[in-house]
Protein backbone atom coordinates (compact mmCIF):
# COMPACT_ATOMS: atom_id res chain seq x y z
CA UNK A 1 0.00 0.00 0.00
CA UNK A 2 1.58 3.39 -0.69
CA UNK A 3 2.62 5.59 2.60
CA UNK A 4 1.36 9.30 2.45
CA UNK A 5 4.64 11.24 1.96
CA UNK A 6 4.32 15.30 3.04
CA UNK A 7 5.12 17.87 0.92
CA UNK A 8 7.59 20.85 2.17
CA UNK A 9 5.93 24.31 2.17
CA UNK A 10 8.92 26.06 0.25
CA UNK A 11 7.95 29.34 -0.72
CA UNK A 12 5.51 31.63 -0.36
CA UNK A 13 4.85 35.35 -1.70
CA UNK A 14 5.54 38.36 1.10
CA UNK A 15 2.08 39.58 2.49
CA UNK A 16 3.01 42.77 1.57
CA UNK A 17 1.86 41.63 -1.96
CA UNK A 18 -1.65 40.04 -1.48
CA UNK A 19 -3.16 43.09 -2.92
CA UNK A 20 -1.79 42.08 -6.23
CA UNK A 21 -2.82 39.49 -9.15
CA UNK A 22 -0.06 37.17 -9.51
CA UNK A 23 -0.26 36.33 -13.57
CA UNK A 24 2.87 34.14 -13.32
CA UNK A 25 4.99 32.51 -10.66
CA UNK A 26 7.92 29.69 -10.88
CA UNK A 27 11.06 28.82 -9.07
CA UNK A 28 14.38 29.73 -10.63
CA UNK A 29 17.80 27.46 -10.86
CA UNK A 30 18.38 29.05 -7.70
CA UNK A 31 15.67 28.27 -5.73
CA UNK A 32 13.59 31.16 -5.54
CA UNK A 33 10.69 32.48 -5.35
CA UNK A 34 10.18 34.32 -8.95
CA UNK A 35 6.90 35.88 -9.84
CA UNK A 36 5.02 38.73 -12.12
CA UNK A 37 2.40 40.68 -10.17
CA UNK A 38 0.07 43.37 -11.22
CA UNK A 39 -2.35 45.99 -9.58
CA UNK A 40 -6.14 44.33 -10.65
CA UNK A 41 -7.61 47.84 -10.59
CA UNK A 42 -6.23 48.54 -14.07
CA UNK A 43 -9.07 46.83 -15.88
CA UNK A 44 -8.53 43.15 -14.92
CA UNK A 45 -11.53 40.60 -15.70
CA UNK A 46 -12.49 37.68 -14.94
CA UNK A 47 -11.78 34.56 -16.90
CA UNK A 48 -14.78 31.99 -17.62
CA UNK A 49 -14.68 29.04 -15.55
CA UNK A 50 -10.91 29.84 -13.90
CA UNK A 51 -9.78 32.01 -11.29
CA UNK A 52 -7.36 33.86 -12.80
CA UNK A 53 -7.83 37.62 -14.39
CA UNK A 54 -7.37 38.72 -17.16
CA UNK A 55 -5.13 41.73 -17.94
CA UNK A 56 -6.26 44.97 -20.30
CA UNK A 57 -4.50 45.26 -23.61
CA UNK A 58 -1.75 47.68 -22.10
CA UNK A 59 -0.61 47.27 -18.03
CA UNK A 60 2.12 47.92 -16.17
CA UNK A 61 3.24 44.76 -13.64
CA UNK A 62 6.18 44.19 -11.52
CA UNK A 63 9.00 41.23 -11.63
CA UNK A 64 9.54 39.78 -7.99
CA UNK A 65 12.93 37.66 -7.66
CA UNK A 66 12.19 36.99 -3.67
CA UNK A 67 15.81 35.87 -2.42
CA UNK A 68 16.55 34.54 1.01
CA UNK A 69 16.97 38.28 2.36
CA UNK A 70 15.01 40.63 0.20
CA UNK A 71 12.86 41.19 -3.21
CA UNK A 72 14.08 42.37 -5.85
CA UNK A 73 11.50 44.46 -7.53
CA UNK A 74 11.88 45.04 -11.43
CA UNK A 75 9.05 47.50 -13.05
CA UNK A 76 7.80 46.18 -16.14
CA UNK A 77 5.76 49.37 -17.92
CA UNK A 78 3.05 48.78 -20.84
CA UNK A 79 2.79 44.82 -21.52
CA UNK A 80 0.97 44.24 -24.26
CA UNK A 81 0.30 40.53 -24.11
CA UNK A 82 -0.87 37.97 -21.12
CA UNK A 83 2.33 36.58 -19.90
CA UNK A 84 1.66 33.59 -18.54
CA UNK A 85 5.38 32.16 -17.72
CA UNK A 86 8.37 33.56 -16.17
CA UNK A 87 12.05 32.86 -15.29
CA UNK A 88 15.02 34.40 -14.21
CA UNK A 89 17.65 34.86 -16.96
CA UNK A 90 20.86 36.57 -15.33
CA UNK A 91 19.69 39.49 -13.19
CA UNK A 92 16.78 40.11 -15.81
CA UNK A 93 13.97 38.08 -16.23
CA UNK A 94 12.37 36.14 -19.32
CA UNK A 95 8.23 36.27 -20.10
CA UNK A 96 6.17 33.96 -22.21
CA UNK A 97 2.70 34.24 -23.25
CA UNK A 98 1.40 31.07 -24.14
CA UNK A 99 -0.59 31.81 -27.53
CA UNK A 100 -0.06 33.97 -30.55
CA UNK A 101 -2.39 35.91 -32.76
CA UNK A 102 -3.22 34.59 -36.02
CA UNK A 103 0.06 35.00 -38.87
CA UNK A 104 -2.59 37.33 -41.06
CA UNK A 105 -2.41 35.56 -44.14
CA UNK A 106 -5.00 32.72 -44.66
CA UNK A 107 -5.17 29.12 -44.11
CA UNK A 108 -4.58 27.76 -47.68
CA UNK A 109 -1.33 29.32 -47.54
CA UNK A 110 -0.09 27.28 -44.85
CA UNK A 111 0.81 24.59 -46.99
CA UNK A 112 3.40 26.50 -49.02
CA UNK A 113 6.67 29.01 -47.45
CA UNK A 114 5.34 32.77 -47.18
CA UNK A 115 7.49 35.54 -47.51
CA UNK A 116 8.82 36.65 -44.07
CA UNK A 117 7.08 40.06 -44.50
CA UNK A 118 3.62 38.85 -45.26
CA UNK A 119 3.27 37.17 -41.87
CA UNK A 120 2.84 38.76 -38.60
CA UNK A 121 4.02 36.54 -35.78
CA UNK A 122 3.62 37.48 -32.23
CA UNK A 123 7.22 37.93 -30.37
CA UNK A 124 5.80 36.49 -27.42
CA UNK A 125 8.84 35.74 -25.60
CA UNK A 126 10.96 38.83 -24.13
CA UNK A 127 13.81 39.34 -22.09
CA UNK A 128 14.04 42.23 -19.72
CA UNK A 129 17.52 43.37 -17.76
CA UNK A 130 17.25 44.06 -13.98
CA UNK A 131 15.86 47.94 -14.61
CA UNK A 132 12.56 46.79 -16.83
CA UNK A 133 14.66 47.46 -19.79
CA UNK A 134 13.58 44.88 -22.69
CA UNK A 135 16.35 43.16 -24.04
CA UNK A 136 15.03 40.74 -26.79
CA UNK A 137 11.82 40.35 -28.10
CA UNK A 138 11.25 36.92 -30.31
CA UNK A 139 8.63 34.73 -31.94
CA UNK A 140 8.21 31.54 -29.80
CA UNK A 141 6.04 29.47 -31.64
CA UNK A 142 1.79 28.83 -30.76
CA UNK A 143 1.00 26.76 -27.49
CA UNK A 144 3.65 26.92 -24.95
CA UNK A 145 2.94 24.83 -22.01
CA UNK A 146 6.29 25.75 -19.61
CA UNK A 147 9.15 28.16 -20.10
CA UNK A 148 12.67 27.10 -17.94
CA UNK A 149 15.64 28.72 -17.90
CA UNK A 150 19.00 26.87 -17.05
CA UNK A 151 22.39 27.97 -15.24
CA UNK A 152 23.96 28.43 -18.51
CA UNK A 153 21.37 31.15 -19.65
CA UNK A 154 19.40 28.42 -22.10
CA UNK A 155 15.22 29.32 -22.63
CA UNK A 156 13.39 26.33 -22.80
CA UNK A 157 10.10 25.84 -23.87
CA UNK A 158 7.38 23.31 -23.77
CA UNK A 159 4.33 23.11 -26.19
CA UNK A 160 1.12 21.49 -25.54
CA UNK A 161 -0.69 19.66 -27.90
CA UNK A 162 -1.77 23.01 -30.37
CA UNK A 163 1.54 23.98 -30.60
CA UNK A 164 2.84 25.51 -34.06
CA UNK A 165 5.47 27.23 -35.41
CA UNK A 166 6.78 29.10 -38.68
CA UNK A 167 10.26 27.71 -39.25
CA UNK A 168 12.83 29.92 -41.46
CA UNK A 169 13.92 29.09 -44.77
CA UNK A 170 17.34 29.59 -46.41
CA UNK A 171 15.48 31.73 -48.83
CA UNK A 172 13.38 34.37 -46.62
CA UNK A 173 10.18 32.54 -46.18
CA UNK A 174 8.83 30.95 -43.11
CA UNK A 175 6.81 27.40 -43.83
CA UNK A 176 4.15 26.10 -41.45
CA UNK A 177 4.65 23.37 -38.45
CA UNK A 178 2.84 21.01 -36.37
CA UNK A 179 3.69 20.01 -32.57
CA UNK A 180 7.12 21.63 -31.66
CA UNK A 181 7.62 19.14 -28.60
CA UNK A 182 10.38 21.14 -26.72
CA UNK A 183 12.70 24.03 -27.77
CA UNK A 184 15.99 25.41 -26.44
CA UNK A 185 16.62 29.39 -27.29
CA UNK A 186 19.73 31.62 -26.57
CA UNK A 187 18.95 35.43 -24.66
CA UNK A 188 19.10 36.70 -27.98
CA UNK A 189 16.60 34.76 -30.03
CA UNK A 190 17.27 33.55 -33.71
CA UNK A 191 16.33 30.25 -34.85
CA UNK A 192 15.74 27.75 -31.87
CA UNK A 193 17.29 23.74 -31.39
CA UNK A 194 14.11 21.99 -31.23
CA UNK A 195 13.47 18.10 -30.76
CA UNK A 196 10.41 17.85 -33.03
CA UNK A 197 13.34 16.36 -36.05
CA UNK A 198 15.97 14.92 -33.92
CA UNK A 199 14.25 12.38 -32.38
CA UNK A 200 13.56 9.46 -34.04
CA UNK A 201 10.67 6.95 -33.08
CA UNK A 202 9.26 9.40 -30.37
CA UNK A 203 6.52 11.44 -30.89
CA UNK A 204 5.83 15.27 -29.60
CA UNK A 205 2.47 15.67 -29.47
CA UNK A 206 2.41 17.44 -25.84
CA UNK A 207 5.29 17.84 -23.41
CA UNK A 208 4.02 16.69 -20.48
CA UNK A 209 6.34 16.77 -17.95
CA UNK A 210 9.86 18.50 -17.65
CA UNK A 211 12.94 18.58 -15.86
CA UNK A 212 15.51 21.49 -16.65
CA UNK A 213 18.35 20.40 -13.78
CA UNK A 214 22.07 21.69 -13.85
CA UNK A 215 23.46 19.47 -16.34
CA UNK A 216 20.54 16.99 -17.72
CA UNK A 217 17.26 17.49 -19.09
CA UNK A 218 14.45 15.12 -18.77
CA UNK A 219 11.14 15.23 -20.53
CA UNK A 220 7.94 13.28 -20.77
CA UNK A 221 6.24 14.17 -24.12
CA UNK A 222 2.55 12.52 -24.88
CA UNK A 223 1.31 9.60 -26.29
CA UNK A 224 3.76 7.25 -24.99
CA UNK A 225 5.68 9.01 -22.38
CA UNK A 226 9.28 7.72 -23.39
CA UNK A 227 12.22 8.95 -20.54
CA UNK A 228 14.07 11.69 -23.39
CA UNK A 229 17.17 12.37 -21.97
CA UNK A 230 19.14 15.93 -23.02
CA UNK A 231 22.05 17.49 -22.96
CA UNK A 232 23.80 20.72 -24.23
CA UNK A 233 24.62 19.02 -27.80
CA UNK A 234 21.18 17.34 -28.19
CA UNK A 235 19.29 14.26 -26.95
CA UNK A 236 21.14 11.95 -25.30
CA UNK A 237 18.76 9.24 -24.69
CA UNK A 238 14.64 8.12 -25.56
CA UNK A 239 14.14 5.17 -22.93
CA UNK A 240 11.00 3.32 -22.84
CA UNK A 241 8.72 4.31 -20.14
CA UNK A 242 6.46 1.76 -18.04
CA UNK A 243 4.34 4.78 -16.68
CA UNK A 244 1.90 6.30 -19.54
CA UNK A 245 0.50 9.32 -17.00
CA UNK A 246 2.82 11.51 -15.81
CA UNK A 247 2.67 15.25 -15.31
CA UNK A 248 5.53 16.40 -13.41
CA UNK A 249 8.99 14.64 -12.90
CA UNK A 250 12.33 14.53 -10.80
CA UNK A 251 15.13 12.70 -10.77
CA UNK A 252 18.35 11.99 -9.56
CA UNK A 253 21.04 9.08 -11.36
CA UNK A 254 18.86 6.29 -12.62
CA UNK A 255 16.00 7.42 -9.99
CA UNK A 256 12.85 8.86 -11.02
CA UNK A 257 9.61 10.41 -9.51
CA UNK A 258 7.03 10.44 -11.81
CA UNK A 259 3.76 12.68 -10.44
CA UNK A 260 0.34 10.84 -11.56
CA UNK A 261 -2.97 12.82 -10.83
CA UNK A 262 -6.55 12.08 -11.06
CA UNK A 263 -9.85 12.74 -9.09
CA UNK A 264 -11.12 9.42 -6.78
CA UNK A 265 -14.95 9.53 -5.63
CA UNK A 266 -14.79 13.37 -5.85
CA UNK A 267 -11.07 14.26 -4.42
CA UNK A 268 -7.87 14.76 -5.68
CA UNK A 269 -4.97 12.68 -5.12
CA UNK A 270 -1.50 13.61 -6.09
CA UNK A 271 0.73 9.94 -6.69
CA UNK A 272 3.88 9.50 -7.13
CA UNK A 273 5.46 7.09 -8.62
CA UNK A 274 9.20 6.16 -7.70
CA UNK A 275 10.47 4.28 -10.77
CA UNK A 276 14.50 3.17 -11.94
CA UNK A 277 16.29 3.16 -15.56
CA UNK A 278 17.21 -0.52 -15.52
CA UNK A 279 18.99 -1.13 -18.67
CA UNK A 280 16.59 -0.47 -21.79
CA UNK A 281 13.47 0.27 -19.68
CA UNK A 282 11.74 2.76 -17.05
CA UNK A 283 10.37 0.59 -14.30
CA UNK A 284 8.07 1.85 -11.48
CA UNK A 285 9.22 0.38 -8.24
CA UNK A 286 6.90 1.94 -5.78
CA UNK A 287 3.59 5.08 -4.97
CA UNK A 288 3.63 7.20 -2.64
CA UNK A 289 0.55 9.72 -1.93
CA UNK A 290 1.49 13.51 -1.48
CA UNK A 291 -0.41 15.60 1.05
CA UNK A 292 0.31 18.87 2.24
CA UNK A 293 2.85 19.50 4.97
CA UNK A 294 -0.54 19.36 7.66
CA UNK A 295 -1.58 16.21 6.24
CA UNK A 296 -4.61 16.99 4.34
CA UNK A 297 -5.28 15.83 0.80
CA UNK A 298 -4.74 18.97 -2.00
CA UNK A 299 -7.96 20.66 -2.71
CA UNK A 300 -7.07 21.01 -6.37
CA UNK A 301 -5.06 19.92 -9.38
CA UNK A 302 -1.43 20.20 -9.20
CA UNK A 303 -0.29 23.24 -11.19
CA UNK A 304 3.13 24.56 -11.80
CA UNK A 305 4.91 21.51 -11.76
CA UNK A 306 8.80 23.03 -12.01
CA UNK A 307 11.19 20.15 -12.20
CA UNK A 308 15.06 20.57 -11.21
CA UNK A 309 17.18 17.80 -11.17
CA UNK A 310 16.06 16.17 -7.61
CA UNK A 311 13.64 18.61 -6.65
CA UNK A 312 9.95 19.03 -7.99
CA UNK A 313 7.51 22.09 -7.02
CA UNK A 314 3.76 22.10 -7.10
CA UNK A 315 1.34 24.23 -6.53
CA UNK A 316 -2.46 23.82 -5.33
CA UNK A 317 -4.90 24.88 -8.46
CA UNK A 318 -5.99 28.38 -7.42
CA UNK A 319 -3.24 29.67 -5.64
CA UNK A 320 -0.11 31.14 -7.60
CA UNK A 321 1.64 32.56 -4.10
CA UNK A 322 2.53 28.98 -2.30
CA UNK A 323 5.22 26.55 -3.33
CA UNK A 324 5.55 23.00 -2.44
CA UNK A 325 8.34 20.74 -2.65
CA UNK A 326 9.13 17.03 -3.04
CA UNK A 327 12.51 16.18 -2.91
CA UNK A 328 13.09 12.38 -4.48
CA UNK A 329 15.46 11.53 -2.11
CA UNK A 330 14.18 12.78 0.81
Amino acid sequence: MAADRRLALDAMLPDRYAHLEVLASTIDHLGRLVALVADPGQGFVPVPHFSELRPPPRYDATALICGDAEVHEIPLKDLDLWFSDIDTLGDGVVLASARCDPPGVSYEHYGEPVQRDELHLTENLRVFDSRGQIRASFYAGDGIEQLVTDPHGNIWTSYFDESSYWSANPDGTRSYGFMLGLARWDSTGGEPWTVSSDTPGVAWCDCYALNVGRERVHACPYPDFPLVELDANGIRSATPNTITRCAGLAGSGSDFAFLDQHREGGRYRWEIRRARRDGEVVVEKEREHLVLPDGRRPSGWARGKVGRDEMLWLQVNGDRRRWYRYEIDA
